[in-house]
């Protein structure tokens, strides 16, 4: 063999085992060539982003308080306050309401005077009428609610009430009258105390409706005495 190629057998063999010994070492260190790429900075895809797991939770907690409350009230409109119950009255439907009751009394005296009553009977219908005339000259200064619908049933029944009892003559009349008296006045006594009264928040409507209760508790301890005078109430 002669001089140059041994030389260049040497140069190969050199090559060879230089070649041998960068592999081995790109194989002892595996994610050198990983880290300095494109891809060394870039999340994790199995990690669940933090933020977005606890908004996902808050929206879950909130979404289940708001069923709840849907829940135990479905008539409850989204955001808003529930309605107030129906029925409820204002100091001046309370008002309005006692001037229809006085109206009423005031009425049914003037047809007992016009029926020409006598005795206790002629006495207890001018005393109505007087007092009850009074109060609704009181309650007028304060703004009552002649509109309300109940003040407007109210009234039509008076009416229609007196219009059967137009029917009757004499003593049957005096009879009807004051049964109709009595009647009329607990009716009324009822609705001041669990519905009139609860009402009334301003100290000057309080005074008028205790007042009021105070006349009509009286007329009605009248009525009943007079009733039971003339033989108790009519069948």
């Amino acid at each position: 063999m002669n001089r140059a190629m041994k030389l260049s057998l040497a140069i190969s063999i050199a090559m060879l085992a230089l070649s041998g010994c960068n592999r081995d070492e790109n194989e002892a260190n595996p994610d050198s060539t990983a880290l300095s790429g494109p891809t060394a900075n870039a999340p994790d895809p199995t990690e669940k982003p933090a933020d977005t797991a606890d908004t996902a939770a808050t929206a879950g907690t909130t979404g289940d308080a708001t069923n709840a409350t849907a829940a135990m009230d479905p008539n409850a409109a989204p955001g808003t306050p529930n309605a107030p119950a129906t029925g409820a009255l204002t100091q001046a439907d309370a008002v309005g309401l006692v001037g229809a009751v006085d109206k009423h009394e005031i009425a049914a005296a003037e047809q007992a005077k016009s029926k020409k009553v006598t005795g206790d009977v002629a006495e207890y219908a001018n005393m109505l009428h007087r007092e009850h005339s009074r109060n609704l000259d009181a309650g007028k200064k304060l703004n009552p609610n002649e509109g309300n619908p109940e003040v407007t049933a109210m009234e039509e029944k008076g009416r229609s009430e007196l219009s059967m009892l137009d029917q009757k003559s004499g003593k049957d009349y005096e009879k009807a009258y004051v049964d109709a008296m009595v009647k009329g006045h607990q009716e009324a006594l009822s609705l001041i105390d669990n519905r009139l009264l609860p009402a009334a928040q301003d100290a000057n409507v309080r005074t008028f409706l205790t007042n009021s209760r105070e006349h009509v508790a009286m007329h009605l301890e009248r009525g009943k005495t007079l009733q039971q005078k003339m033989g108790g109430a009519a069948p």
